[in-house]
């Protein structure tokens, strides 16, 4: 296995160093210098619903829309401000929404690209345009970048079933399609590229499971991802939407049968199981928070929010502030040196009374923190 897929498997299990030296991050706070290692941008949908599919293990159910979207103008205005600021990776995602089904989500990667900047998708895929497309194919890509598609499924049928999807609609077809014309690009001008697929009842059985693998393992993917579930913040899920310890064990044997069959040097086969191999996962948020110095987010409704999974207007009580207003870097710097303590302790407080849930990297970088006494 080279060096490349070694950290890939670092990144996706969740292992990536976000600060390697936390005396240098603690200067950089107190001196109002620090630049976050990264900063997600949930590019704002089209249309009035907030997401294309609605699917029932998804922690976005938790989101309330109000109807406010950021408009291109301001979000043009707010990438370049990022960059402009020493930010030199964005992430294209979305806890509620898609980015690739934003209006204006073309001119978001031909800014990203042209001022060389890492740039990271999570997507369904479900459209991609024609100049998507072609900004990937024919402009430098900075190395670590990369494309990540959510499937969960290897038929038609399974995938219209685990998403909700009513009616006969091919879309596990479309999607594959667009992984190739992806891993065609990806062959000239090189990203990674790699599928997810979380097992439940509906998409665990051995046939679903091989077919995917070995459908996206053709189209170019040089990552593979068996992973489960979480189970949603305030959602109650059917029996096996999120599957049981004693579950995870049986479909773990599959995949593991499965890989052994389809790995290779070109493409690793991951199964991440961060929620049973942690604890720390297993309690809704690690506190004290500091997830808005490292991995800010930027949400579909124009605010600047703590990280990505409170970045709707139900969390706007713990929020930065209204990015529609302000400049990124007004609302990034805004917190009290004079009692930092104090001031990160009322934060803790209003991020606790949303009710948020920590991703697994926000667990792992908090720990870290305060492992390392920062306050």
């Amino acid at each position: 296995m080279s060096n490349k897929q070694k950290e890939l498997e670092k990144r996706y299990q969740f292992q990536t160093e976000y600060i390697k030296n936390v005396e240098d991050f603690k200067s950089k706070l107190f001196e109002k210098k620090l630049v976050p290692y990264q900063v997600e941008f949930q590019a704002p949908p089209r249309g009035k619903k907030i997401c294309w599919l609605e699917c029932p293990y998804c922690y976005g159910l938790s989101a309330e829309d109000n109807g406010e979207r950021l408009n291109k103008d301001r979000g043009l205005e707010i990438l370049n401000e990022i960059l402009e600021g020493g930010v030199r990776k964005i992430i294209y995602a979305g806890y509620a929404t898609d980015p690739l089904n934003c209006s204006y989500i073309d001119d978001l990667l031909e800014i990203t690209v042209l001022k060389k900047a890492i740039f990271g998708f999570n997507t369904k895929a479900l459209r991609i345009s024609d100049n998507f497309f072609d900004t990937l194919k024919n402009n430098k890509i900075v190395d670590t970048s990369y494309i990540s598609l959510s499937v969960d499924a290897g038929t038609n049928e399974t995938y219209n079933k685990i998403h909700a999807v009513r009616g006969s609609a091919k879309i596990y077809d479309k999607v594959l399609l667009n992984t190739q014309k992806l891993g065609e690009i990806r062959k000239k001008n090189y990203f990674d590229l790699s599928a997810a697929y979380l097992v439940n009842i509906h998409s665990g059985n051995e046939y679903d499971c091989e077919k995917f693998m070995n459908d996206f393992i053709s189209a170019g993917c040089n990552v593979i991802r068996f992973t489960f579930p979480q189970q949603p913040k305030g959602i109650q899920t059917d029996e096996g939407v999120v599957p049981l310890e004693k579950e995870k064990v049986n479909y773990k044997k599959i995949i593991e049968r499965l890989k052994s069959k389809y790995e290779n040097s070109d493409c690793s086969i991951l199964i991440v199981d961060a929620d049973t191999d942690y604890d720390i996962y297993k309690k809704p948020r690690t506190i004290p928070c500091f997830a808005r110095y490292v991995f800010p987010t930027v949400g579909f409704d124009g605010w600047l929010y703590n990280c990505s999974q409170s970045s709707a207007p139900n969390f706007r009580s713990s929020a930065l502030g209204d990015l529609t207003k302000n400049n990124f870097w007004d609302l990034f710097y805004n917190y009290d040196l004079n009692n930092f303590g104090s001031f990160q302790k009322t934060c803790n407080q209003k991020i606790a009374s949303t009710g948020c849930k920590c991703d697994r990297k926000e667990h792992v970088l908090n720990q870290k923190l305060i492992d390392n006494k920062i306050i």
